[in-house]
């Protein structure tokens, strides 16, 4: 009814001896472990630099706010609340501090006075404050810049 017709069916087709088998699969496994352990290393490093990273900003942000506390004590003393401006004062001076979020830190305040020249009056300071966190071995500092008056401009 049909006529002949010459089919290669895949069992007919001739498989390598496992003798002649060069190894095809093991190479591309070796490779992908290869590739894997890569990737692998690479993620770990990356994840201890943001780890290293976020240590920083955590300290770096604590010595911010030492160096901002230091300054706003530094300017209660320097201008104290219904009282001349106590000139003398401004001097250098360092804090120390044991609160909750600021411990093992310490602000360096410096402080410099000019006198503001006529037709205008008072005294003018530079202030500039240097936080700094202690962790171990590391310091870790932020510095700040303050300019304040009590003249009449």
């Amino acid at each position: 009814m049909f006529p002949s017709r010459n089919f290669r069916s895949h069992s007919s087709q001739q498989r390598n001896p496992p003798f002649k088998q060069r190894g095809g699969a093991l190479v591309v496994a070796i490779f992908i472990i290869v590739v894997m352990s890569i990737l692998g290393i690479a993620m770990v490093r990356i994840l201890g630099d943001l780890s290293r990273a976020t240590v920083s900003e955590v300290y770096g942000a604590r010595a911010y706010a030492a160096a901002r506390s230091g300054a706003e004590i530094f300017l209660t003393d320097l201008f104290p609340f219904d009282q001349p401006v106590a000139a003398s004062e401004c001097t250098s001076v360092s804090y120390s501090f044991t609160a909750d979020g600021l411990n093992q830190c310490s602000a360096d305040i410096d402080c410099v006075a000019y006198t503001i020249p006529a037709p205008f009056s008072g005294q003018h300071f530079r202030i500039v404050a240097e936080g700094v966190c202690s962790v171990g071995a590391t310091n870790y500092s932020k510095r700040i810049i303050l300019e304040a008056t009590d003249g009449v401009f």
